[in-house]
C-alpha cells in the first residue's frame, strides 16, 4: 500500500472462486449464508462480506469473525488484509433501518487525499438514497454497506463491502457502479454468464442515474450518457449476449465488455424511455422483489417478463433484436407541418461489421425528439416507439398509425426546430431534415347546438387521400372516443365539407376533433367545444340516493321539462317528461354508482348533475 505495508486481497470473477477456497460454484444454488473467521497479525484488520460481530486482539493475533445472512453467489465472497485505516461514516438510512456505512483505505495517505476519498463517500451516501428510492430498499439492509481499498485497478461489487482500486478511490462513477450492483448482480444474479449484461448493463446505467438523481455531485448525466453512447456505438460486432462463456479470458474480451457494459446501459435506458419513468422503475422493483428471483438469479427472459408487465405488450422483437444481435441504427428524419401540425416521417439503417453473430435487420426501438419554436421558448420532448419498420406508435399508449413509417402531433405550438436524442438516452444518430413531401391538409373545424343535437362540420382542402374522416369525442377534451365516420356534404374543385350529428348530448361542454389518415400519417384538427348554457337550477335529494330520489328545478317560464338519467357509461336508462318543477323517481333498480341527470327544455340541454346512487 502507500505506506510500503503488505496486504492481501481476493478477486474471483468469474470462475476464480475455487482457486482459493472451497465452494460450489453456481449462481442458480446460492450460498444460504457463510461465516468468515481469520486470524491475522494484530497490526493487520479484515474487510470481508457481512457484518463483523467480533475482532478479539490477544495481543499477537487479532481474530475477526464475519456473519452474512443473506444468499450469495460464491464469486462475491471475498477477503481484504491489510493495516486498514477505518472510517465509520454513519448510518445510511433503508426505510426504519439504520445502516452502518464503513470504508477501509489503505495507510500511507496523506490528509488532502483521506479527505478527498471522505468527499467522495459522503457523496455516495446521496447516491444511496436515490437508488434505494428508485430500485427498492437496499438488499442488506440488516448488515452493512461500504468499500474497501484493494490492489484490482477499478472496484468490485463485493456483496454489502465492495472492493474499490486505489485510483477508483475518489470516483464518483466506480462507487456508484459498485453500488448499483448491490441490486443487480448481487441480490439479483444472473443466472449464468451468458446474461453478464443484467448485472454490468444496469451498473453502468446507475453512474447515470447517480448523477441525474444527485446534482450536487456536479456531474453531467447527459455527458456520461453521451460517453456510454459514444462507446456502445463504437463496437457494432458483438451482441449482448455473450457467446463463449468457458472461461474467464473469452468472457472478458474488450468487444464483450463495452456490449455488456455500454450497449447494455443503453438498452436499460432505452428500455426507460419506452416505459416512461413510473413504469420502468416499477418493473425494475419488480425483476428485483420477483419471488421467483428475489436473491436468486435470473436470465434476459426474467427482465423481458418483468418490463412487459409494465410495458402492457409483447417485447419479444425488442429483446431479440437488442440482445442476441449485433449493429447500431442510424435514423433520417423528415418533417412537415401545417400551423401546430406536425408529420414525422423516420428511415432506420443499420451499420455492422465482423464475422461473429448476426446483424440485426430492424431495432425496434424508442425514438427520442426534442421539438421547439422559432424563439426556443416553448419545446417538448416526444417518443416515438419505431415498433417495425412501417409501424409507428405514440410511445406509452401502444396507439398510432400502422403499415405506415409517418407520425402526427398536435402542439401547442408551431415547430421550428427538431432535435434527435438531445439527452443521448437511445444507440442512435439522426439526420434531421425539413421536407415538402409531408402534406398535411387544413382541417377547419366547427360546432353548434341545434334541435337537440350538435352539428359538426369538417372542411378540408384537398382531400386526395381517399380516407375517411373520423370524428372523435370527449367530455374532458383529453380522452377521445370514436364518435363515427363523418359524411361529404359538399364538394368543389379545392375543398371538401363533411358533417355527422351528435345525438347524445351526456355533458355540459363536449369536445370534438376531426381525425384522417393522410397517405399513412394520421393528421388531428383543432380541438372545438359545444357548451350548452345552464338555465335550470336543479336539486337533487337525497344524494346519495338509495330507493327513491327527488328531483326539482327552477322553471320559471313553466316549461314542460325532458328528464335523462345515464350510467356511467352513457347508457340512457330513464327518459321522462315532467310539466311540474319537481318530480319522485325510483331508483331500487339501479345499481350503485355514478349516474349523470340532464334537463331538456325546447330540444336544448339546460342542466345536468351528477346522482349517486347506494343501493
Amino acid at each position: 500500500d502507500a505506506a510500503g505495508n503488505n496486504y492481501i486481497y481476493t478477486l474471483s470473477e468469474s470462475y476464480e472462486d475455487k482457486d482459493w477456497w472451497p465452494c460450489k460454484a453456481d449462481m442458480q444454488d446460492k450460498i444460504d449464508s457463510i461465516d468468515i473467521n481469520v486470524s491475522v497479525p494484530n497490526a493487520f484488520w479484515v474487510a470481508a462480506n457481512g457484518a463483523m460481530i467480533d475482532s478479539t486482539d490477544d495481543g499477537v493475533n487479532r481474530v475477526f469473525k464475519f456473519k452474512h445472512r443473506y444468499p450469495i453467489a460464491s464469486y462475491l465472497v471475498c477477503l481484504g488484509i491489510a493495516k486498514y485505516k477505518r472510517f465509520y461514516l454513519g448510518n445510511v438510512a433503508v426505510g426504519s433501518k439504520n445502516v452502518p456505512f464503513v470504508v477501509n483505505m489503505f495507510s500511507g495517505k496523506t490528509t488532502t487525499t483521506e479527505n478527498n476519498i471522505l468527499i467522495r463517500m459522503n457523496n455516495n451516501k446521496l447516491v444511496f438514497a436515490a437508488l434505494n428510492n428508485l430500485y427498492g430498499d437496499y438488499p442488506f439492509a440488516n448488515e452493512k454497506h461500504g468499500y474497501y481499498e484493494f490492489g484490482f485497478s477499478g472496484g468490485m461489487e463485493h456483496q454489502t463491502f465492495s472492493g474499490i482500486g486505489t485510483n477508483s478511490m475518489q470516483s464518483n462513477t466506480v462507487l456508484a457502479h459498485e453500488l448499483g450492483h448491490q441490486w443487480w448482480g448481487d441480490k439479483v444474479t444472473f443466472a449464468t454468464w451468458n446474461h453478464l449484461w443484467l448485472a454490468e448493463g444496469f451498473a453502468t446505467y446507475s453512474e447515470a442515474l447517480a448523477f441525474e438523481f444527485v446534482p450536487s455531485i456536479g456531474i453531467s448525466a447527459v455527458n456520461k450518457m453521451a460517453s456510454n453512447k459514444l462507446t456502445a456505438q463504437g463496437n457494432n460486432s458483438t451482441p449482448i449476449l455473450i457467446n463463449n462463456i468457458s472461461n474467464s479470458d473469452n468472457i472478458w474480451t474488450n468487444n464483450n465488455t463495452t456490449a455488456i457494459y455500454e450497449r447494455g446501459c443503453m438498452v436499460a435506458s432505452m428500455l426507460r424511455a419506452l416505459l416512461g419513468d413510473t413504469k420502468f422503475f416499477a418493473a425494475c422493483k419488480n425483476y428485483l422483489n420477483d419471488p421467483l428471483l428475489k436473491y436468486q438469479s435470473a436470465t434476459t427472459a426474467d427482465l423481458q417478463r418483468n418490463m412487459e408487465n409494465q410495458f402492457g405488450e409483447n417485447m419479444n422483437a425488442f429483446f431479440t433484436e437488442w440482445i442476441t444481435k449485433k449493429g447500431t441504427p442510424d435514423y433520417t428524419v423528415n418533417w412537415g407541418n401545417v400551423g401546430n401540425v406536425i408529420n414525422i416521417k423516420l428511415a432506420q439503417t443499420i451499420a455492422a461489421t465482423g464475422t461473429n453473430g448476426v446483424k440485426s435487420t430492424f431495432f425496434p426501438m424508442p425514438v427520442v425528439i426534442k421539438i421547439a419554436d422559432a424563439s426556443g421558448t416553448m419545446d417538448t420532448t416526444i417518443v416515438i416507439y419505431h415498433k417495425s419498420a412501417t409501424q409507428l406508435l405514440y410511445s406509452g399508449n401502444g396507439v398510432g398509425a400502422t403499415n405506415t413509417n409517418i407520425i402526427s402531433y398536435n402542439l401547442s405550438f408551431t415547430p421550428a426546430t427538431l432535435t434527435f436524442d438531445p439527452l443521448n438516452q437511445t444507440m442512435a444518430n439522426g439526420v434531421i431534415n425539413f421536407s415538402t413531401i409531408l402534406p398535411i391538409e387544413n382541417i377547419d373545424l366547427t360546432a353548434a347546438y341545434k334541435t337537440n343535437k350538435n352539428i359538426v362540420t369538417a372542411t378540408i382542402e384537398n382531400n386526395n387521400s381517399n380516407e375517411n374522416i373520423v370524428l372523435e369525442k370527449s367530455v374532458d377534451g383529453i380522452h377521445f372516443e370514436k364518435l363515427g365516420v363523418m359524411n361529404l356534404i359538399n364538394s368543389s374543385a379545392t375543398t371538401q365539407q363533411y358533417q355527422l350529428f351528435d345525438e347524445n348530448i351526456t355533458a355540459l361542454k363536449i369536445y370534438y376533433r376531426a381525425r384522417i389518415n393522410n397517405n399513412g400519417a394520421i393528421i388531428y384538427s383543432k380541438i372545438v367545444v359545444v357548451e350548452n348554457n345552464r338555465k335550470v337550477i336543479v336539486l337533487i335529494s337525497p344524494n346519495p340516493a338509495k330507493n327513491v330520489v327527488n328531483i326539482s328545478f327552477k322553471n320559471i317560464a313553466n316549461l314542460s321539462s325532458q328528464i335523462k338519467i345515464f350510467n356511467a357509461e352513457g347508457k340512457l336508462l330513464l327518459d321522462t317528461i315532467n310539466t311540474k318543477n319537481n318530480t319522485s323517481i325510483n331508483t331500487s333498480n339501479f345499481a350503485s354508482g355514478v349516474y349523470v341527470v340532464e334537463i331538456f327544455q325546447n330540444g336544448q340541454i339546460v342542466a345536468s348533475e351528477k346522482l349517486v346512487v347506494k343501493n
